[in-house]
């Protein structure tokens, strides 16, 4: 590869939350590897994902475009929107990209600008495209119907899954095999490389390799065991008890440190090279045990939004700690940045070059968006509070305020309190959100208005 510019390695783990990582303060031994990738970069404190799971996280990472506000829109935003990987594929990147989720699709435009892109891993891609078309064919009974028919079909999918896991196992590219796939792409060509990894091992149902299992839990947990509490993780959630949360965590972090593994030995294999690569890892979002009545994803509360933004390489001073609040909207322009890239126009976020450099962040509030078949969430944070906002299938809204200087685990929703700072609070995030959404109309209108004008251009009529 050649010196002429820095190589850029993505490393994007599913539902990762940043406080079970060693290097965020975690107290088990979950992440020597990443740890020591921290160590020789910059670490943001406060680096918070743009959506609530995979579909929502996603544009924002690879394309820092602004975050979905519908199922539909996930499915288009992507071929609307300039990508990282085309970025930096016109400016003479090797481009390539491994993972096996079934929300990053070729079909969804995930591929635009990858040179290789590897994505129906695993057997998952097929059961998951089973499951959408399901539940756009019953779109239309779904938004008569309501909640109590969608939370059957939900079940009805889980137990339909228990099968295959009980026989086959998670439905994926594990950790170290993802790896294999991957190391030989590291001495293709002769140009810049950008590589994209999305492990998949963390995201549930947890069931670790054996080996990793045995450094965080105490006794034998078979695959029928793990199947069973993940059923009643997201089925009975009120019925899980501590000792099972506990089991969860295991399991949980026993996937973390084998994944690390996984990571310690790409980077082992990069050689002299990383002294020319800029190395990032991050996760889409994170993960909840219980904190709000359910486990998994799914929500806009801090378990899954903040998540770890670890990014090493030339140029960047050894063990940079930032505490300004930042978003992985920023993240693109951040790396084309690095790599010497003038500003992209089509890149909603912020180069956070100047703050890793030692100075500020212009804008430190965050909108984050989750769609789901139930509605609607919307989230606006800034340091110290955050708003939710949650328009449900069956017309109802809820909405939330939280201090999270005084109540870090979201617990006390102050909306509807009359004291001046709530009241202060939630006219500005109801203004941001407005903004937002205007935002979001005139990009898309735009981003019309240059796919005709591409379509005259093609047939001669421009």
């Amino acid at each position: 590869m050649s010196k002429s510019g820095p190589n850029i390695i993505l490393l994007t783990v599913d539902c990762l939350r940043s406080d079970h990582l060693g290097c965020y303060g975690y107290h088990r031994a979950t992440s020597p590897n990443i740890d020591n990738l921290a160590s020789r970069g910059a670490r943001f404190l406060q680096s918070i994902s743009n959506g609530g799971n995979t579909s929502n996280s996603f544009p924002s990472i690879l394309a820092s475009a602004l975050p979905p506000l519908s199922m539909a829109e996930h499915k288009t935003i992507m071929c609307r929107s300039i990508t990282l990987a085309e970025t930096l594929k016109n400016s003479g990147y090797y481009t390539a990209a491994f993972h096996s989720n079934p929300n990053l699709i070729h079909a969804y435009s995930y591929s635009r600008g990858f040179d290789i892109f590897e994505d129906n891993l695993g057997g998952y891609v097929n059961v998951r495209r089973e499951q959408n078309k399901l539940v756009r064919q019953l779109s239309p009974l779904l938004a008569k119907a309501g909640k109590p028919l969608i939370n059957f079909l939900a079940k009805l999918w889980r137990l339909r899954n228990a099968p295959l896991l009980l026989t086959r196992g998670k439905l994926i590219l594990g950790a170290e095999e993802l790896t294999n796939m991957a190391i030989p792409k590291l001495t293709v060509g002769s140009g810049r490389l950008f590589l994209w990894l999305h492990y998949m091992d963390v995201h549930p149902p947890y069931m670790p390799p054996a080996k990793y299992l045995k450094q965080f839990c105490d006794f034998p947990f078979g695959r029928r065991r793990m199947v069973a509490l993940h059923l009643k993780m997201l089925s009975r959630p009120g019925e899980i008890s501590t000792d099972e949360r506990d089991t969860l965590i295991n399991l949980y972090d026993a996937n973390i440190r084998y994944v690390d593994d996984a990571i310690g030995r790409l980077l082992d294999r990069m050689g002299n090279e990383m002294e020319n690569t800029i190395v990032v890892i991050s996760a889409d979002h994170g993960d909840e045990f219980g904190e709000h009545g359910k486990f998994s994803h799914f929500t806009l509360y801090d378990g899954l939004l903040r998540v770890p933004l670890i990014i090493a390489g030339p140029n960047i001073k050894p063990g940079t700690v930032i505490n300004q609040q930042v978003s992985l909207i920023d993240l693109a322009p951040t790396l084309t940045a690095l790599a010497g890239i003038e500003k992209v126009s089509g890149f909603a976020g912020e180069n956070l070059l100047p703050l890793i450099n030692g100075g500020a962040k212009k804008t430190e509030d965050t909108i984050s968006t989750l769609a789901h078949p139930r509605g609607t969430m919307i989230s606006y944070r800034i340091p110290g509070w955050k708003y939710i906002r949650t328009d449900n299938l069956d017309g109802s809204l809820l909405e939330e305020i939280y201090d999270l200087t005084d109540d870090q685990g979201e617990t006390r929703n102050l909306h509807g309190m009359s004291t001046a700072e709530v009241k202060r609070f939630e006219a500005e995030a109801t203004k941001k959100l407005a903004e937002f959404k205007q935002r979001k109309a005139k990009q898309f209108t735009d981003n019309e208005k240059v796919r005709i004008r591409a379509k005259l251009n093609k047939l001669g009529k421009l």
